[in-house]
């Protein structure tokens, strides 16, 4: 298993050329509960990706709760075991759910810098979880996919559906009629 106080401490305010997906940073990731005016609360969050655009690098970072309610689900990740958890810098059970993420560069003042480290990184992920964060990445990654093989297509076909090869047939509702009482003459 990892040991994450080598990560941590080999750490540095350039600690954005040296972060990658299954480091685990702390984050004010923006929840709909904070819209009192106060900031978000810093809370651990998984990278899932780093990109690059225009020249700047961003993170995909997923929202981690220690939270057991069936609220915030899907794509998710979960550190559980002790030695997990400990390893990833967190001081408890958490889950990471990937359905609730976040593209942020990773210039963004949301990331809260450790005074010991100067950097966000509380640890990283390894065994089981980071295998099951590779899983949710290679579906987050074959949607994106197909999300951009659909508008290809549509711009290929200019936008609108011109040869049909379906018909829509209207049809108007049929009134049901009450049956009958059979008579006795």
């Amino acid at each position: 298993m990892l040991d994450a106080a080598p990560i941590i401490a080999t750490m540095t305010p350039a600690w954005r050329n040296h972060v990658s997906y299954g480091d685990i940073v702390s984050f004010r990731f923006p929840l709909a509960e904070d819209g009192d005016g106060t900031p978000p609360k810093p809370r651990p969050c998984l990278i899932l990706d780093i990109e690059e655009r225009g020249g700047v690098r961003y993170a995909l970072l997923a929202y981690g709760t220690t939270s057991r309610r069936r609220s915030n689900t899907g794509y998710e990740v979960h550190v559980r075991r002790r030695a997990d958890y400990l390893a990833a810098g967190l001081d408890e059970p958490t889950r990471f759910v990937g359905a609730r993420r976040l593209l942020v560069p990773l210039t963004s003042e949301g990331f809260v810098i450790s005074r010991s480290t100067g950097a966000p990184v509380l640890g990283r992920l390894d065994g089981a979880p980071f295998e099951a964060m590779n899983a949710v990445r290679g579906r987050i990654h074959a949607e994106r996919d197909i999300a951009a093989e659909r508008r290809s297509h549509r711009r290929r076909r200019g936008g609108a559906v011109r040869d049909r090869d379906f018909t829509v047939e209207q049809r108007t509702p049929r009134r049901t009629v009450p049956a009958r009482k059979a008579v006795q003459a």
